[in-house]
C-alpha cells in the first residue's frame, strides 16, 4: 500500500488516488503559529482504498484549520475510503476547527469520515501527576498517547 505524508503548510493539498493508499498528517502548533489548509482526496478508478488520517495539537495561542474533502467520482465502483480529522486543544487560548466532508457521485462505495476536536482531560492529567508526574511531564504523555498511532506509521 501506497504512503503519503502530507506537508500541511500548504493551502491546498489535492491528491488523486491510483493505488491502495493510506495518508498522515501532523501538525504540532506552539506560540502564535497558525495553520490554515484544505485536503482533498479523489477517487477516480474503481476498487481502490485510501485511509486519511490527520492530527492536530495546539498549545498557547496558535490556530489550526483543516477542511477535508473525500471524494468518490462516478466510475470509481467499490472504493472503501475513510477520512478521519482530530485536534488536541493544549491551552485555554488555543484553538482548532475541523471540517470533513463527503461528495460521493458514485454507487455501490465505502466512504465515511470522522472528526474530533477536545482540550485534554483534566482528570488524566490529575492521575498522571498523583502518580509523580509533573504536570509537563504529564501533557507530554498524553500529547505522545495521542499522536502514537500516526507518529509509528511516518
Amino acid at each position: 500500500m501506497k504512503r503519503i505524508i502530507l506537508d500541511l503548510t500548504k493551502p491546498k493539498i489535492e491528491i488523486l488516488i491510483n493505488e491502495d493508499t493510506e495518508i498522515y498528517g501532523v501538525f504540532v502548533g506552539k506560540d502564535e503559529i497558525q495553520l490554515k489548509s484544505e485536503l482533498t482526496v479523489t477517487h477516480l478508478k474503481p476498487n481502490l482504498k485510501s485511509l486519511t488520517i490527520v492530527k492536530a495539537v495546539v498549545f498557547d495561542i496558535s490556530s489550526f484549520d483543516m477542511i477535508g474533502n473525500l471524494v468518490i467520482k462516478t466510475g470509481a465502483k467499490n472504493t472503501d475510503a475513510y477520512l478521519r480529522l482530530d485536534a488536541l486543544i493544549m491551552s485555554s487560548e488555543a484553538s482548532a476547527r475541523v471540517i470533513p466532508s463527503l461528495e460521493i457521485t458514485e454507487n455501490d462505495v465505502k466512504g465515511g469520515h470522522g472528526a474530533t476536536v477536545g482540550q485534554v482531560d483534566q482528570e488524566q492529567l490529575f492521575y498522571l501527576q498523583s502518580r509523580g508526574l509533573s504536570h509537563k511531564q504529564s501533557e507530554e504523555l498524553l500529547v505522545e498517547g495521542f499522536l502514537s498511532n500516526i507518529i509509528d506509521k511516518i
